[in-house]
């Protein structure tokens, strides 16, 4: 078993072979590069062991199934292994295999940036002074992020929540900051503490931030380059970092700097769809700061994003498992009873997000000549809301994927300006999104919320509808170091840093490192 734990930080040397574009290089990062044009498998490799793989071989969907399903804002999970129930100290077979593609990919990142290291910086010294920044730099820049996006994800599902006034001294995952080359070196690294995580996360993405360019330049970087993190995507992970260590002047800083000075890259002037329907392979929606290009069907296999969806192949998806709890439906006030009746508020048929990006099945007795109905034991007598969000584009399994949207960052800058005092601000960032999803031909005009009426429900409740099935509502109640509700599982609430929200290392890691 020490030598499984050996391979899953040495897989990524197995060969990535992929077709031109993203992953355009036919081999895996080796060492050494010879030419600057070599290192580019560096990044291109990294990309490709952490996203590229078949079905739930891909760390974003195993991370998005498995967040999504604790949250209070989700119901209706069969799969017991999602950990509905917030059983997550047992893991499930995703938890385990998203440690290992996680750890490789930080295996893969660390090979290259040691490679650097070891040539005191520039590995390359005959490339001119515009070739490093242009190159070398940008994918130094590149790694860090992509490592930093790794520890990301593993600490939010397998580390404690980071506790602003408390010593965050509890060993969390282990930390490695170069290649590991030996069976020794594997089974003995240094465990991180939940305060040296989250330093070493911000470290790479400080240091993603220093290094990305703003954009890349096509006269210089293929046009494929459009769909590999920027400086504005790092400082996406930048505020998301600094939002759950609770540090929020720093997380409004990176915020107002992704919002306010993006160049005009960015903004929330389209559909709230056109983040979710493209099937180019470096086409965006102007919200979409990072996204995968999954619309590429010579490198990604279709996800299993589908579970996170009322859609798959163009055709009503059976298998789909989170729908919105009647808790949350309540709360935002879009039916008075789901289990008892069919109509949908005003308040719902009044937003894009509500008309684009959900689908409402109802009970098979009760529905209209038009309306969808499922026909599952388990939901046929209720009415339910589902995410529509995957699988949009022209070419239906194979869709660009979004990872960061510029409303996530509007809504994190609004609910630290209302904790800071600035209603006035709080208001504008909420107004921004709410009228961005406003459809006035059924709600009448749209009516911004004053400074006077602004609430933190409000925002908390704007939030929940923009990033539903995303990913992000444990993670939002956790940076603000909320209680979180259990939402249809009963009556009551888990901590912000309740072991519940913390998922089990899986045996294989705790058996065989000596450090855990």
């Amino acid at each position: 078993m020490k030598n499984k734990t050996i391979l899953i930080l040495l897989t990524f040397l197995i060969g990535i072979s992929c077709q031109d574009d993203f992953f355009e290089l036919e081999r895996p990062p080796q060492n050494p590069w010879t030419t600057l044009e070599d290192f580019e498998a560096a990044a291109i490799g990294a990309y490709g062991v952490l996203f590229s793989d078949r079905e739930w071989v891909q760390a974003w969907p195993n991370y998005a199934v498995t967040m999504t399903t604790l949250g209070d804002d989700v119901t209706f999970v069969n799969d017991e292994r999602w950990g509905y129930w917030r059983n997550t100290n047992e893991g499930s077979e995703l938890t385990e295999r998203n440690w290992w593609l996680l750890y490789r990919g930080i295996g893969a990142v660390n090979v290259a940036l040691d490679y650097v290291e070891e040539h005191n910086g520039n590995p390359y010294p005959e490339a001119d002074a515009e070739d490093i920044s242009n190159n070398l730099d940008r994918l130094v820049g590149e790694l860090h992020f992509l490592r930093g996006f790794c520890y990301y994800l593993l600490q939010t599902t397998y580390g404690h929540a980071y506790d602003p006034s408390g010593s965050n001294a509890t060993p969390d995952l282990p930390i490695h900051r170069n290649f590991v080359g030996s069976a020794s070196e594997a089974i003995n690294p240094q465990i991180g503490t939940t305060q040296e995580v989250w330093d070493f996360i911000l470290e790479d993405f400080n240091k993603a931030n220093e290094l990305l360019p703003d954009s890349y330049n096509t006269a210089l970087h293929h046009p494929s380059f459009e769909v590999r993190a920027n400086r504005f995507a790092a400082l996406g992970m930048l505020a998301r970092t600094h939002f759950q260590r609770g540090e929020y002047k720093l997380a409004k800083q990176f915020c107002s700097e992704l919002i306010d000075q993006n160049n005009g890259n960015y903004d929330l002037m389209e559909e709230p769809i056109e983040a979710f329907n493209k099937s180019g392979y470096a086409e965006r929606g102007r919200e979409v700061i990072w996204y995968l290009p999954y619309s590429d069907a010579t490198l990604f296999p279709p996800s299993h994003l589908s579970v996170l969806n009322t859609t798959w192949n163009g055709q009503k998806c059976k298998w789909n498992e989170t729908r919105m709890s009647h808790t949350a439906i309540q709360q935002l006030g879009w039916m008075d009873n789901p289990e008892s009746d069919t109509t949908i508020n005003e308040v719902a048929r009044s937003d894009k997000r509500f008309q684009q990006l959900i689908q409402v099945w109802y009970p098979k007795d009760l529905a209209g000549p038009l309306q969808e109905v499922d026909d599952r034991p388990e939901v046929e007598n209720i009415t339910t809301i589902w995410p529509n969000k995957y699988y949009r584009g022209p070419n239906q399994d194979f869709t660009n994927v979004p990872l960061l949207r510029l409303a996530e960052f509007y809504l994190t800058r609004s609910i630290i300006r209302l904790q800071q005092g600035d209603l006035n601000g709080a208001a504008d960032d909420l107004n921004v999104v709410r009228e961005r999803a406003w459809d006035e031909t059924v709600g009448g005009e749209f009516v911004p919320v004053t400074a006077s009426e602004i609430t933190a429900e409000m925002i908390h409740n704007e939030r929940l509808i923009e990033l539903f099935n995303e990913a992000d509502r444990v993670n939002y109640l956790r940076g603000l170091k909320m209680d979180i509700p259990l939402g249809d599982r009963g009556e009551g609430v888990d901590t912000y840093d309740s072991e519940k929200f913390i998922w089990a290392i899986p045996e294989f890691e705790t058996l065989y490192n000596d450090g855990l």
